[in-house]
């Protein structure tokens, strides 16, 4: 019976035993949960009053002992590096932190037309580095009352000029400018509403260009500016905007050609000079690269050659 029971002890009571146990240890892991600190609006606001007074502090300081004593220009030819200096109006001592770029850039063009590109920079402790890229090709536009200017690509009034030197210029055909102010962008001139006319039919008023001025204006530096990126400046002796749809430009005495309207320009004068370069150099006449009746085709026909 001892035995039996010490069997049945083995058998039946240790195995409940070790389950209990199992389960027992099972239940006694407990999940911790740490629950997010609250936000301290006043330690924050304390830090960032540390930084923004660190931040004044520095700038402060770089204000009292960083000031400007020298100016360097480079790039300048048909300037002086005093008159670039004086266009800037950076006076000595001014804080080197204080100066924009911005602003010291507009002056510099405002004042100086011929400056195309501007560049500034500071060097510690007491140097302003101003480079100057100058205007390499301007282009010639009449007013309204007969005189002539010339203007960057973007538009911009450079200088004044005769009627004989703008023929040594691209010309712009098809717009007139409202008398010009040097350094400013230059106003297409509307033109003015006719007077009404009495015919034997009866009153009429002429017909006035459908297409705005400003749009043509427009249309011109869009030319322009491609063109220079294309790297034809020079070339052209005059671009013609009188109608949208029908833009041409003469390049040199060799090639009239006609752009069509102003979409794809980008793509029109690229396919111009890749053209151009193809040809030899005895030939000249019409290259059509409107791309309206032969998509993504330069078509050229020789001046003596009749048009079919």
């Amino acid at each position: 019976m001892q035995t039996k029971n010490r069997n049945n002890m083995r058998v039946t009571g240790k195995a409940p035993q070790q389950k209990n146990q199992r389960i027992r240890k099972e239940s006694d892991v407990q999940i911790q949960y740490t629950p997010a600190k609250p936000f301290n609006r006043n330690r924050f606001l304390l830090h960032l009053a540390t930084a923004l007074a660190v931040a004044l502090a520095l700038v402060l300081v770089m204000s009292i002992f960083f000031k400007a004593e020298q100016v360097l220009v480079s790039g300048a030819e048909k300037y002086t590096p005093w008159e670039i200096k004086e266009a800037a109006g950076i006076q000595s001592g001014d804080a080197l932190l204080s100066l924009s770029e911005a602003k010291i850039t507009a002056k510099i063009r405002t004042a100086l037309p011929y400056v195309g590109d501007v560049r500034v920079g500071i060097k510690l402790p007491d140097t302003v580095n101003i480079e100057i890229t100058e205007l390499d090709v301007v282009y010639a536009a009449e007013d309204a009352n007969g005189a002539w200017w010339l203007l960057d690509a973007t538009g911009r009034v450079v200088d004044s000029t005769d009627g004989a030197t703008a023929k040594d210029y691209t010309r712009i055909v098809g717009v007139q400018i409202q008398s010009a102010t040097v350094g400013e962008q230059a106003v297409a001139a509307e033109p003015e509403i006719p007077a009404e006319t009495n015919t034997e039919t009866g009153p009429t008023i002429a017909t006035l260009p459908k297409v705005p001025a400003a749009d043509r204006l427009n249309a011109a530096v869009q030319i322009l500016t491609t063109l220079e990126k294309n790297g034809v400046m020079g070339t052209v002796d005059s671009v013609d905007v009188s109608e949208l749809g029908e833009l041409t430009l003469n390049y040199g005495d060799r090639y009239h050609v006609i752009l069509g309207d102003t979409s794809r320009m980008e793509y029109k004068i690229g396919a111009m000079k890749a053209s151009i370069q193809k040809m030899g150099q005895y030939q000249s006449g019409y290259l059509d690269v409107s791309f309206t009746i032969w998509p993504d085709e330069v078509r050229y026909r020789p001046f003596d050659e009749t048009k079919n």
